[in-house]
């Protein structure tokens, strides 16, 4: 007897003509060391109750920090960053391999102080599309490698930066988050973009 009971999820994929489809990401990145997450929000069981297919792709609950802790951002030049995901293995264990892009403006000391210690730590990266969305790179179960590059250009015309490769496997293309986020700035409502300061809006 098989005692597997996965519901049906499965909805029309639709796309309403005359409705764009910003490519890229807006020019703020989040970030923090894994280690100064206490609890992470994950993606719901696919039996839970009243789960749609967009919910399937969309993380639960908020990210819990140690004392004090906050994410921080990097400035990234939009036009030159994205996020992309594709599966990998084979069934069952078939995964996703989540990648982000973010290329940065400078190859100043603090830029190539953060290369140094990226190179050999677990970050987590909180992204927003341009639709407003944000998709997070990282997880509980994997470790997210990060390589940096710089290149200081040659000629007068070239472009000079740092330009940060990201990985991490997930059991999901890279999640949507709607979570509340702790940052230097204030907290971040990932649902409406809105930011709250400490003492008032």
């Amino acid at each position: 007897m098989n005692n597997c009971s996965i519901p049906d999820l499965y909805d029309s994929l639709e796309h309403c003509p005359g409705k764009t489809s910003l490519p890229g990401i807006r020019p703020k990145v989040y970030y923090i060391p894994k280690r100064q997450i206490v609890e992470f929000p994950e993606l719901p069981e696919l039996d839970a109750d009243g789960l749609t297919m967009g919910k399937a792709a969309t993380l639960v609950g908020d990210f819990s920090l140690a004392a004090d802790a906050k994410f921080r951002t990097i400035d990234a030049l939009s036009t030159a960053s994205n996020v992309t995901s594709a599966s990998q293995g084979e069934k069952p264990s078939k995964s996703y391999l989540n990648s982000c892009t973010i290329k940065h403006a400078g190859t100043d000391e603090d830029a190539t102080g953060f290369c140094r210690l990226a190179n050999v730590d677990d970050l987590v990266y909180v992204v927003q599309q341009r639709n407003g969305k944000f998709r997070v790179i990282g997880n509980s179960m994997m470790e997210t490698d990060t390589k940096p590059a710089q290149d200081s250009g040659m000629a007068v015309t070239d472009a000079s930066g740092t330009t940060l490769e990201i990985s991490v496997s997930d059991i999901c293309p890279a999640p949507f988050y709607a979570g509340k986020l702790p940052t230097e700035d204030g907290v971040l409502d990932c649902a409406t973009g809105k930011l709250t300061v400490d003492g008032g809006a």
